[in-house]
């Protein structure tokens, strides 16, 4: 009998919930990327918005497919998490299956839109001057049948070396372009891509032998930049280029793509530089109908390693990653997890708390395949054999964040590099080393 109460109490709560109700669960959850200048398809800022596609949000709701939020509870506190509670969800969806009432009498008022705060000061930004339009359909390149990817060198014009501890990106085309990563390149090897391809841009990722794209940053779906904590910075060379990665989802038109980077400086002399330390695998083989193929990649740490972001990257093949450290005293750490893989949501992940990582710790990363067309997300219908490799990894990590000095930073760095080599062939010399700091 009690349990009878509590059931008919419970729906009725549910039932009684109006618009100025659960608006300001729609404002935390969904108008910070659906308004009029965001990256989602249709505003959700006022009740019509809402009610005119109530089922349609409900189900996808229910299928957790919004907001995107890759990263599961096994993970460590990030920033920017855009996990919904599970009673928001609840809640939202009872309001929405109940009809999208509201209070008898009164008015919606609609949701302010948000207002993206400013870059801060003393920020300076860098144009995309190449007059690059998104095609309206997937032109038929090495993406084929998946996501688009082309690249830009943005000239710096930079006499003296750069320190900066954030970068940004501003696009024209919010709801297309989906991820930027970057990478600072002074030794000309983006603008010789560039040259080849009579394009605009080229048709290529944007790792430049190998730097990675996305070892200066990056950002992805509802995340324009990316901050680095007090005590790091990024340093770019004297006489660079940027290189930005950008991936996009064509819309069916064309999109003029007027985008433009940030670069915060840094101000901090005894700020430690930020590197990028890669673990993952670098050649896949996985037949047609093979639904979990198990990838992994084992990593030692040759010095501390003190961790404050990391990107994932892997094709639509993938289902699901994750990334994990073995201490050397045997406990082992979560430091990324993804159950439900989705390339178009790629972004950097930003860790709350430094993940402060001893020499010797073994950088664990499996990856799940499923090359099948209950995958769907599979770009191969039907799905073909998956034969793919490259150096700098198909299904990767990207750990962001320094050594206790610059020979431990040094060291992390070469291992790092020489693990690609081992995999790969020699190429150019790695990039200069840090500079030991200076005795007062």
């Amino acid at each position: 009998m009690h349990a009878i109460l509590f059931c008919l109490l419970a729906s009725t709560t549910n039932a009684a919930d109006t618009w100025s109700d659960v608006s300001p669960i729609v404002s935390r959850h969904c108008s910070t990327c659906h308004h009029d200048a965001g990256s989602g398809p249709f505003p959700l800022l006022s009740h019509s918005d809402l009610a005119g596609r109530r089922r349609f949000i409900a189900e996808i709701l229910r299928r957790k497919l919004m907001p995107p939020w890759l990263p599961g509870g096994d993970s460590p506190p990030l920033h920017d998490d855009r996990t919904m509670p599970k009673t928001d969800r609840t809640r939202l969806i009872a309001w929405l299956d109940a009809g999208a009432p509201t209070a008898e009498g009164t008015e919606p008022v609609a949701i302010t839109p948000p207002i993206t705060p400013s870059f801060p000061a003393g920020t300076f930004t860098v144009p995309l001057d190449e007059p690059f339009v998104i095609p309206p359909e997937t032109i038929e390149n090495e993406h084929r049948f998946h996501q688009d990817t082309w690249c830009f060198v943005i000239p710096l014009d930079n006499e003296d070396p750069l320190r900066v501890r954030g970068i940004g990106w501003k696009t024209a085309a919010p709801q297309s372009v989906h991820t930027v990563t970057l990478v600072a390149d002074d030794r000309g090897r983006g603008r010789k891509r560039d040259e080849v391809d009579p394009r605009v841009g080229f048709e290529r990722d944007g790792d430049l032998d190998r730097d990675i794209s996305g070892s200066l940053g990056g950002v992805g779906i509802g995340l324009d930049r990316m901050l680095l904590p007090p005590g790091f910075h990024w340093s770019i060379p004297a006489h660079s280029d940027l290189v930005a990665e950008v991936k996009y989802r064509p819309l069916g038109r064309a999109l003029p793509l007027g985008d433009q980077a940030y670069l915060v400086p840094a101000d901090d002399v005894a700020s430690r530089e930020v590197i990028a330390v890669v673990t993952g695998v670098n050649r896949l083989k996985v037949p047609a109908g093979e639904k979990e193929h198990e990838a992994e990649d084992r990593f030692t740490l040759p010095a501390a390693f003190d961790v404050i972001a990391v990107i994932p990257r892997a094709r639509n093949e993938c289902r699901s990653m994750r990334l994990s450290a073995n201490l050397p005293d045997g406990t082992q750490r979560t430091l990324l997890d993804i159950p439900d893989w989705d390339a178009h949501f790629r972004r950097p992940y930003l860790f709350k708390s430094i993940q402060s990582l001893p020499a010797g710790t073994i950088l664990v990363s499996r990856f799940i395949i499923d090359n099948t067309d209950g995958n769907p997300r599979n770009p191969y219908d039907p799905p073909e054999d998956l034969r793919i490799g490259r150096r700098t990894g198909v299904a990767g990590f990207t750990l962001l964040g320094a050594g206790s000095d610059a020979a431990a930073s040094n060291l992390l760095l070469k291992t790092s590099q020489r693990v690609m080599d081992r995999r790969g062939s020699q190429t150019r010399p790695s990039r200069t080393p840090i500079p030991s700091p200076k005795a007062p």
